[in-house]
């Protein structure tokens, strides 16, 4: 997967036809900083995105470390009903 296709600003989610978790704060030749809700910024290698399309960035949650796993797991924990 090519980051170039990608632009800052699109939503980031977790798995398709989930609820978005964060959006693409900039694009580096390397990697993504992506923002995820209620943790922060990460960065994002190609390896960990399954797919990118219609302003959406899809992740591979389980090519990450437990504590950014455990944020995308829990990135709306936060929110009142």
């Amino acid at each position: 997967m090519s980051l170039a296709e990608i632009e800052p600003d699109w939503e980031v989610f977790a798995s398709e036809g989930t609820v978005g978790i964060g959006a693409v704060r900039a694009v580096h030749k390397g990697h993504l900083v992506v923002y995820i809700e209620a943790f922060g910024d990460i960065d994002v290698h190609a390896h960990q995105i399954h797919s990118a399309h219609d302003g959406k960035v899809v992740l591979k949650p389980a090519t990450f470390d437990d504590r950014i796993q455990a944020a995308i797991a829990h990135a709306h924990d936060r929110e009142r009903p």
